[in-house]
């Protein structure tokens, strides 16, 4: 049984060591890209926030659905690149990047489910740095982290991505995530 639910545990090792072999420089790259990620979501809820200040409006019902819509078709674009669409395809085509930053507990990961813990977030230091206090962090966790079960769901809208109970972003010790694939089984 512990073989079942981890099929993938030497993959996600070898994903692992790839980030251990990068360079300083390369590494860097991958925190600039997701500082600029955040930079780029504090813009846009700076502005959300000062929408709603003005008009004295709810503008975050539009902002979830414009989240998930990009991040749904960004989760799409990354799909092309694959074949099967499996929950193994989809830690190659998302999950993998993020192996070295997230210190990730796995609980499951083989061709019906995965089930992880991330125990670091690499965009909370960038929230810190560019002023946002972990209130206002907390606040736009939700919004935030919206991206990644969109992108994911977009990789493959037949596999049931749950959302998450738990974020770093919140103030949990963990983020937790749960994708599993259904197809095949009789309903």
């Amino acid at each position: 049984m512990a073989e079942e639910k981890q099929k993938y545990a030497k993959h996600i090792e070898e994903s692992r060591k790839k980030w251990d072999q990068l360079s300083p420089k390369e590494k860097e790259l991958y925190t600039s890209i997701i500082g600029t990620l955040v930079s780029d979501f504090i813009l846009f809820w700076d502005t959300l926030k000062a929408i709603e200040k003005r008009f004295n409006i709810d503008v975050m019902g539009i902002a979830r659905e414009q989240r998930w819509e990009h991040s749904f078709a960004s989760g799409q674009r990354l799909a092309k690149k694959f074949q099967n669409h499996g929950v193994k395809d989809l830690y190659d085509a998302y999950n993998s990047q993020f192996e070295g930053l997230v210190r990730a507990k796995w609980f499951e990961c083989n061709d019906k489910a995965f089930q992880k813990w991330n125990f670091a977030c690499p965009c909370i230091d960038h929230f810190r740095n560019l002023g946002k206090t972990d209130e206002e962090i907390k606040e736009m966790a939700e919004l935030f982290c919206l991206a990644d079960i969109g992108i994911m769901q977009g990789f493959n809208p037949e596999l049931e991505v749950y959302p998450q109970p738990r974020l770093l972003m919140r103030g949990d010790s963990h983020c937790a995530y749960r994708t599993e694939d259904h197809r095949g089984e009789d309903d």
